[in-house]
């Protein structure tokens, strides 16, 4: 009975041994295949990392406003008779927008006119007279007291009619009609918004410890989400005499060209200041780098060792700095010359190897156009 059992026991053990022979000789043949397989070279474009030379800059953010803007008001109550303009108009200065009521002013000045004229003539008798010392000096006080009253009272509805004639205090660009005729205005009420956009105000703040490169006259120049791409260039007008003591910022006023009238009062605007020293730097395309919590880093691309060996690439670590464009400024980690991968490093690993395509060149512009990716 024991003699089968033994028996059994052994062909099961030889049995349970080749299989597992078997799959561990299968095992280590498919890890000496892996060790000696190579894995194929990964297809990506490169870029050089240049030496540039980059003027360093104040960048800051600022609001627009004209150069002259007024809410046109009544300055005498009274009923609108006529509208000289629609919204939207563009008014030269002195131009007639609004009429108010004058027929009884207008009465009124026929009668002062004619006070006025029987004043003159009295005064004219009252002179002669007076030279023939036929009429008291008194008598000649009062002719020429009432020409004068005769004349201010006479002035006083000349500019009363005036006033109800409303005219543009400048030329520029209308804003939304508020009133229609026929509408009782008190005065002050805002009748509609006179703007001039030929040159526009830029109102911003720069922290304190730049307050000795931030002078009248120096240049700036201003990006507005409205108009990507374009630059619109001033120079700064006006530095505020005192620093803010809550933020430790200054208000500096520039003035900047506005001849196509784009940009409009109200509108935030990235401004910068470009200072005069200049500083040379080694700048990559943004697209080179690979951004991580543990630090930014970028694959650059070494020869093979012979002239036949495919190319491999390193991971290497760096520190950027700032930006212009499509470009980033490396301060440490890279040296100008070296070529980095711009397109595929999801692909890549450290040393794997590469076959360079840069059939289609990733955008690499000091200056943001539309378009640059």
């Amino acid at each position: 009975m024991k003699k089968p059992m033994f028996i059994m026991l052994v062909l099961c053990g030889l049995v349970f041994g080749g299989i597992f022979g078997w799959k561990a000789f299968v095992a280590g043949q498919i890890a000496k295949s892996m060790q000696t397989m190579t894995l194929p070279p990964v297809t990506v474009s490169t870029a050089p990392a240049e030496l540039q030379t980059w003027s360093p800059s104040i960048n800051v953010v600022g609001t627009l406003e004209s150069l002259q803007g007024v809410d046109v008001t009544a300055q005498l109550a009274g009923l609108i008779t006529e509208l000289h303009f629609e919204s939207g108009d563009t008014v030269a200065a002195g131009a007639l927008l609004v009429q108010q009521y004058t027929a009884n002013d207008k009465a009124q000045l026929a009668g002062l006119i004619a006070a006025t004229r029987l004043a003159e003539m009295n005064f004219k008798r009252s002179q002669d007279l007076r030279k023939q010392n036929l009429i008291s000096e008194f008598d000649y006080d009062v002719a020429v007291t009432d020409l004068d009253r005769a004349r201010a009272a006479e002035e006083d509805l000349r500019l009363r009619i005036q006033q109800l004639a409303i005219r543009a205090p400048f030329s520029g660009q209308l804003g939304i009609r508020l009133v229609d005729v026929g509408q009782y205005v008190e005065p002050g009420d805002t009748l509609v918004r006179l703007e001039n956009l030929e040159k526009m105000r830029v109102n911003f703040t720069v922290p304190q410890r730049e307050i000795a490169a931030v002078t009248p006259g120096r240049p700036i120049a201003l990006k507005v989400d409205a108009w990507p791409g374009e630059s619109f260039t001033g120079e700064v007008t006006a530095v505020a005499p005192r620093i803010d003591a809550d933020t430790r910022t200054l208000m500096v006023q520039g003035l900047v060209r506005n001849p196509e009238q784009k940009l409009r009062p109200g509108m935030f605007a990235q401004v910068s200041i470009e200072l005069d020293t200049r500083t040379d730097v080694v700048t990559v395309p943004q697209a080179a780098i690979t951004y991580s919590p543990y630090g930014d880093s970028v694959f650059v691309v070494l020869p093979g060792a012979g002239p036949d060996a495919p190319a491999t690439v390193k991971n290497t670590f760096v520190v950027t700095g700032a930006t212009r464009g499509d470009q980033v400024a490396i301060e440490t980690g890279l040296q100008a010359g070296a070529e980095v991968v711009t397109a595929g490093q999801q692909k890549l690993r450290n040393g794997a190897t590469v076959v360079v395509d840069n059939s289609v060149p990733v955008s690499n512009q000091a200056t943001i156009v539309p378009g640059n990716n």
